[in-house]
């Protein structure tokens, strides 16, 4: 095969000694006494089970340990002796590969690494731009070189070519030592050979020292390496040379077969099997005598110092390219990126929103005392709400992704907060920072019929230009605090409930409380406001009378304690307070590092597994008697299922809007995934989906269990039949019986542990079986998928570390036999598992076949004995085109018959799908690799086309049922459906302290700020504004509700798609139990609220106005978590649902009748749909009684100098504010059941109808 060759320039060659190192987390040790050496030039692996401590080890080498971890011991990274000085001026470069991929999803592979090579490289453009075309022939990504990374809305690379890319991203920087964590995961086994060998070509060509956690290793790939170190349970079972690891084992009297895969057998053997007792203690005294030898045998190198070499340190490497030269790559990047950002959410939403605030607005009259309010209501609206929506949106579209590939490109050392920031202001300047603000300044200031003169209007959109600024400052300063959206946003919604209180507009900023009257000078909000006003109503209206001049504008801004003219000034303060911002969220990013909090063990109450322990049970006898109960449980006698797929097809029409690249409106694609592909699954064994990346094996296995679905602008194309017994079936019939472990394990709840995880899922899914039973099956299952030592740690995510990847593989197929299907699909069972928990999940699928069950897995890797074990092998080339379809035996002599043989000591799995893969390295390996696939899959064509095709038509439903009764799965009955759910809930919602204590403390908050700010109201011309400024902020609690609900709902979400799809239960249990335990917070809420604004602000104090207020605030939280509801399920995509919710609730407050008091006909009739509107009408008409009497000392007087409001009645008539309360109050809880009832609609909808 001809190689390709990289032109790197030799970096400094770096060694490694490891002395004695021990790592600790919080109270135990994760790995212990490890010692070894590695020279410079040699490629490591650390390997090992599941929790083994790969992972932990690997990051304290590279120093990426988190604050909770503590080391002892010594880690020498050594420059080898070459008569330099330590202090010499070698530049030692490290890169990094964590588990998890950050990558832009609307950039090619190309402009990924070009991006990289110009943040991280020296060179002439030419050359790097020739270093990155090597990467990707050599990473094997020339095939999809120009295709967008994407995400899970829009389809790109596959898990496998992400891989490979974020490795490439690594390579670029010609590191002396690189640390790669699981580089493998995803890849088939082809590419993760190809990967290796690369990784080693780096090793002897360069001198790079690079050490990797790998957890399945072929045979190639392990004696490709220089050294290994294998551990388990955090101990050193071996470390040192690849050449006398099999040596080493027989010295200890354990041989490795020949015909096996070492690695696959050492790891098994240094594995502690706790599947019974027996297998406990036989594999724990393996276990010990391995420990205690190596200990023994390491001591030497406890001993070797660094002698005649440097000891560097290793650090963050420093920025490789210039900061202008930084700023100037992201700067291009983010432009490229927003151009292609189909959303135009960010360019859309001045122009939806300035349409709508300006029609609200629209031209009021500016005479009267009603019509001034609205443009002093309309101008508070122009410089708050706008901004509060691009804060909001800004917050997200951090969080969502961005930061994470800043926190990527920062800890390899190519970007400095600083570039960062000023890259993102510069790349937005135009076509953010500038348009946003002079298109809605355009649209609201001739729509609100402001005065045409150019100086007036270009001090507006001088406002407007600030406010944009400070609040995009705000938001970057919130993610720099917390990259947690929710987090995040609560302190930019806490920064914006400031302003809105200071700014003067609800409350008088002269007569607010002295004791907070100082907080207007730190709202930058009350400075553009001052400005707007000022701007807008000096010398306003002037006319003059007996010689003196008397302007209304003057007169009434006075009542706002605002100069005249006052427009410079507070503009450039509030500009200030932006660059203010701006400083404080560098500080943050430049010395808060993200760190991940470490798992937490759980006390489960009554745990069995715990008990079991505990007492000493005999595990073994319990389990076989448990297992023969299960048996005995399960389908026996019942008829098996073969399943036959015949001429199945797959293609996917992509319509892709606004291709500026083609100067086209629409462009329409067309991809082939699956082609003709007819194969033969059996009962009573395992049927295997074998292919390299990209050959269609997921989307076959979504296909037949009807899970591909067809949005807005993609169209699948299917065809071909599927047959159970030779019959015809539906997909909706064949997904009524399988049931389906997804690749994903995104689904499962991160508070959870595993014991509760598995025992919510088995209430769920054996509903109809007794307690006894049900715990039983938890226990059993737990057991045998090796659970045991994790059953009581929770599942976690990102930010919440908990149990491995591979044991969260386990958990997700044990909530899938807990039902013993009889039809199970897996896809990639045993992606990202060691290979002893490879092993035992291929022994627990083997054991279920047994009982008649039709099992169908897509796979990467599978060890030669596992290939062996399989009953039936579908085999899939690239273009989803079969290659092979029948038993191993089978296979291998078709493959022996067209002149491939397998080699002796090789995996003849890896070895095949070596054969049908295309090399992609350089053009020579393509045009023969592609000419062999080829004749290889016409040769099957030939074969496969003499088989005879069923013609028989579809199964009727009737007789389907009739005849597979037993084999479909029960449907949880709505009662116990709800019952878990609400149990589940709670116990996640109890354990997110974030998500309690937002519930509980948000709306008391927003209360008490409320307080801080009107208490008390006075009864004078103040006073009326600031009663109805009050009763104006009732209307927030709608963006509390929304918040709320971003921060619980979509994982609750996720996890319901995932049980929707599995059939157990539908809409209506998901949502009561979501409702029952937000309405009781929301009630708790509503009272501290109510009790806080009525009696402490001096709202009247009476039982009335108190209820009222409460059912107000109770109706309101709630609606707004109705609208959370709808647009979460509408839209996948978080930055899409903040930008409509935020503008819905925003129209929603604005229109509710106390902002715009001349509002349009069309709005006022809109209005009746909402339900602010009525909490508004009616908190209003309770806070002005005609009993309350007013005084008119500070302003509010009429023509004739009488005080224009007497009492509350005065108030309600001059304003138009009066209504029927009694009929209100009965309309808001029809309006509120409506609000409760349109999310089960549509979330129906969406999975029932249009299907997710």
């Amino acid at each position: 095969m001809l190689e390709n060759e990289l032109s790197f320039v030799a970096p400094t060659r770096v060694s490694l000694n490891v002395i004695a190192l021990n790592v600790h987390a919080k109270d135990s040790t994760i790995v212990n006494n490890v010692s070894f050496h590695l020279p410079s030039g040699q490629l490591m692996a650390i390997i090992g089970g599941s929790g083994s401590g790969k992972t932990t080890m690997l990051n304290v080498l590279a120093g990426k340990a988190n604050s909770s971890i503590t080391y002892d011991g010594e880690i020498q990274y050594c420059k080898n002796a070459s008569g330099k000085q330590p202090g010499s001026n070698d530049k030692i470069i490290t890169a990094y590969l964590t588990q998890h991929d950050a990558l832009a999803p609307m950039l090619t592979c190309k402009e990924i690494l070009h991006v990289a090579a110009d943040l991280k490289l020296h060179l002439p453009k030419q050359e790097r731009s020739d270093l990155v075309e090597e990467l990707i022939a050599e990473l094997g990504l020339r095939d999809c070189s120009e295709t967008l990374v994407g995400d899970s809305v829009n389809k790109g690379l596959s898990g496998g070519e992400k891989r490979r890319l974020s490795i490439a991203v690594q390579l670029i920087a010609n590191p002396s030592v690189i640390f790669l964590d699981e580089p493998t995961t995803g890849l088939d086994a082809y590419s993760a050979f190809l990967l290796i060998k690369t990784l080693k070509k780096l090793c002897d060509n360069g001198g790079r020292t690079i050490i990797m956690s790998i957890h399945q290793p072929r045979s190639d790939i392990l004696f490709a390496l220089d050294q290994v170190c294998l551990l388990s349970k955090g101990f050193p079972m071996y470390c040192g040379s690849v050449t006398e690891i099999v040596s080493y084992f027989s010295s200890l009297g354990y041989d490795v077969p020949e015909r096996c895969n070492p690695a696959d057998y050492l790891i098994d053997i240094c594995s502690v099997d706790n599947r019974t007792d027996e297998s406990t203690v036989e594999s724990e005294e393996r276990w010990n005598i391995f420990a205690t030898e190596w200990q023994r045998k390491s001591l030497p190198l406890q001993h070797n110092g660094s002698n005649q070499m440097a000891v560097l340190g290793v650090d963050p490497t420093p920025p490789s390219v210039s900061t202008l030269r930084q700023i100037f790559v992201l700067a291009k990047r983010n432009m490229l990126l927003a151009s292609r950002d189909k959303l135009f959410a960010v360019q859309l939403e001045p122009i939806i929103v300035g349409i709508v605030v300006g029609w609200i607005f629209y031209k009021p009259d500016q005479t009267s005392e009603s019509g001034l309010r609205t443009i002093a209501g309309a101008l508070y609206i122009v410089g708050s709400i706008q901004g509060y929506l691009l804060l909001l949106l800004e917050t997200y579209r951090l969080t969502e992704l961005d930061v994470k590939i800043y926190d990527r490109e920062r800890s390899e050392g190519c970007v400095t907060a600083f570039s960062y920031l000023a890259a993102r202001r510069i790349s937005n300047f135009v076509q953010e920072d500038l348009l946003i603000p002079f298109l809605f300044a355009v649209i609201t200031y001739f729509m609100f019929g402001l005065e045409a003169n150019a100086g007036r209007f270009f001090t507006y959109y001088g406002c407007l230009l600030v406010s944009h600024q400070t609040s995009i400052a705000v938001a970057y300063m919130s993610v720099s605090i917390s990259r947690d959206f929710s987090k995040a946003g609560l302190v930019g919604n806490l920064t914006f409930t400031l302003q809105s209180m200071a700014c003067g507009f609800f409350v008088n900023a002269e007569k607010m409380p002295v004791y907070v009257r100082w907080t207007k000078y730190i709202a930058y909000l009350w400075y553009l406001f001052s400005a707007l006003m000022s701007n807008t109503f000096s010398n306003f209206g002037c006319q003059e009378t007996a010689g003196v001049e008397t302007c209304i504008g003057n007169e009434y801004i006075d009542t706002f304690g605002i100069p005249k003219n006052w427009t410079s000034v507070p503009i450039i303060v509030a500009f200030c307070w932006a660059i203010g911002f701006y400083l404080v969220g560098l500080l943050f990013f430049q010395f808060k590092t993200v760190d991940v909090s470490l798992a937490k063990r759980i006390s489960v109450s009554k745990s069995p597994l715990v008990e079991e322990k505990d007492n000493g049970t005999d595990t073994a006898n319990e389990s076989s008697i448990l297992e023969e109960k299960v048996l005995s449980d399960s389908k026996t006698g019942v008829s098996e299922i073969s399943i036959n797929l015949q001429d199945i097809s797959l293609s996917v029409r992509h319509t892709k809007l606004f291709e500026l690249s083609q100067k086209r409106l629409a462009v329409h694609s067309k991809k082939d995934i699956l082609c003709s592909v007819s194969a033969d699954f059996k009962p009573n064994a395992i049927n295997a989906i074998m292919g390299p990346s990209g050959s269609g094996k997921t989307s076959l296995l979504n296909l037949i269990s009807d899970r591909v679905f067809s949005g807005v602008l993609t169209k699948f194309d299917q065809s071909g039949k599927i047959l159970f017994n030779h019959q015809p079936v539906q997909k909706s019939m064949f997904k009524s019986i399988c049931c389906y472990v997804s690749q994903d394990d995104n689904h499962l709840l991160a508070n959870l542990t595993v014991y509760e995880t598995l025992k919510y899922a088995a209430r769920l899914r054996l509903s109809h079986r007794s307690k006894n039973y049900i715990e039983n099956r938890v226990v059993t299952l737990i057991s045998d998928l090796g659970l045991k030592s994790c059953s009581n740690i929770l599942v976690g995510n990102e930010l919440i570390k908990g149990i491995s990847g591979g044991e969260k593989r386990r958990v997700s197929i044990g909530i899938q036999l807990l039902t013993d299907p009889s039809i199970l699909l897996l896809d990639e069972p045993t992606s990202g598992l060691d290979s002893f928990t490879s092993a035992t999940i291929i022994e627990l699928l083997k054991h279920l076949c047994k009982q008649g069950k039709t099992i169908i897995l897509t796979i990467h890797q599978p060890r030669a004995e596992m290939f062996c074990d399989f009953g039936n092998i579908l085999l899939l080339a690239k273009g989803g085109h079969v290659a092979f379809n029948g038993s191993p035996s089978t296979m291998i002599e078709h493959f022996s018959n067209e002149g491939y043989t397998c080699p002796p000591l090789t995996n003849i799995a890896d070895y095949l799908l070596d054969v049908i893969s295309v090399n992609i390295q350089n053009d020579a390996n393509e045009s023969l690799s592609k000419k062999r696939v080829n004749d290889l899959l016409e040769k099957w064509s030939v074969i496969s086309s003499k088989d005879i095709r069923n013609s028989s038509p579809v199964m009727a439903q009737s007789e389907f049922t009739s005849l597979f009764a037993q084999h479909i799965r029960h449907h949880t009955s709505a009662l116990v459906a709800y019952k878990v759910c609400l149990s589940r809930q709670f116990r996640v919602m109890t354990r997110n302290l974030d998500s309690w204590s937002a519930r509980l403390a948000e709306v008391p908050g927003m209360a008490a700020i409320l307080t801080i700010y009107f208490a008390p109201l006075k009864n004078n011309f103040t006073g009326v504004m600031n009663r109805l400024g009050l009763t104006q902020q009732y209307t927030s609690l709608y963006f509390c509700g929304m918040l709320l609900n971003l921060a619980v709902y979509p994982a609750e979400r996720d996890n319901f798609y995932q049980e929707f799809n599995d059939n157990i239960y539908g809409v209506g249990p998901f949502l009561c139990a979501y409702m029952t335990l937000e309405f009781p917070m929301a009630v708790v809420s509503a009272i501290i609220f109510s009790v806080l604004t009525v009696m402490g602000i001096g709202l009247p104090r009476t039982a009335e106005m108190l209820f009222v207020s409460m059912y107000c605030a109770f109706v309101i939280t709630t609606c707004g978590e109705a609208w959370g509801i709808v647009v979460n399920t509408l839209f996948s995509r978080p930055g899409f649902v903040v930008s409509v919710i935020s503008i819905v609730l925003s129209v929603s407050s604005i229109m509710s009748g106390i902002l715009s008091l001349q509002m349009p006909k069309f709005w006022k009739g809109l209005n009746y749909v909402s339900p602010v509107h009525y909490t508004s009408m009616i908190l209003i008409n309770y806070s002005f009684p005609e009993d309350l009497q007013f005084t008119c000392n500070d302003g509010g007087r009429a023509s004739d100098g009488s005080c224009m409001f007497k009492n509350g009645r005065d108030v309600l008539e001059n304003y138009g504010l009066d209504v029927d309360t009694s009929v209100y109050l009965g309309v808001l809880v029809a309006v509120w059941v409506v609000y409760r009832i349109i999310p089960y609609l549509i979330l129906k909808a969406k999975l029932e109808l249009f299907k997710r």
